[in-house]
């Protein structure tokens, strides 16, 4: 019934904004009832009134949260960081479409490393890419400085650097997830032998999974 109404049940405070445009005046007055231009002069990513709420009206928004975050280089405040991860597991009731439209757009973004480490901080990268997950803590050999799941985002991050398309995105990102199921042994001595092929069919199953 009212503008302010309609506002509320947007998804974050920087997106809960509207403009009066009132025939034959000089000025046009914002509507801004959650204090949105403060959060986007502050670099914050906050729900619109209780986050938990928000959340349970739509699941994607707590992707949508860190796609902003890592698109627009803001952070995620505390209460609506916490609600995600409180909620993270709602996100198996959203089609893999709208998730799948969702994880590209952060992709394609200049700090897409950001987003998916942000999503494993927060819950949500074990419910949508469970494999890449997989290799947190998991150490490789001496031809590697990082952990697998490090080296995979790194990988990334490089690519999103090189503006590079979504495709060679996606396969930096997925390069070595096959290598937690095929390592032998500990330490600088350690082996995969067979990541790639064990990887690829992984990499398969997760954008036929992803359609």
């Amino acid at each position: 019934k009212t503008v302010e109404e309609d506002l509320s049940r947007r998804d974050f405070t920087v997106n809960a904004l509207a403009l009066s445009l009132v025939e034959g005046m000089a000025t046009k007055k914002i509507i801004d009832p959650y204090g949105g231009q403060e959060d986007l002069k502050n670099k914050v990513i906050r729900a619109v009134g209780n986050p938990e709420e928000r959340f349970q009206e739509d699941a994607l928004r707590m992707m949508r949260a860190v796609r902003f975050m890592a698109q627009l280089g803001f952070e995620i405040e505390e209460k609506t960081a916490e609600a995600i991860k409180k909620h993270a597991g709602l996100l198996e009731f959203i089609s893999k479409e709208r998730i799948a439209d969702e994880l590209t757009k952060m992709l394609m973004t200049e700090n897409a490393a950001d987003g998916i480490r942000k999503m494993q901080e927060l819950g949500l990268l074990k419910l949508i890419l469970p494999e890449l997950e997989e290799g947190v803590g998991v150490g490789q050999n001496k031809h590697h400085i990082y952990t697998v799941f490090e080296h995979n985002v790194r990988a990334l991050e490089y690519s999103a650097k090189q503006n590079y398309d979504l495709i060679i995105r996606v396969a930096s990102l997925l390069h070595d997830v096959g290598k937690p199921a095929t390592k032998h042994g500990d330490g600088p001595d350690s082996t995969f032998y067979g990541h790639q092929v064990v990887g690829e069919k992984m990499a398969l199953k997760i954008l036929d999974r992803l359609r």
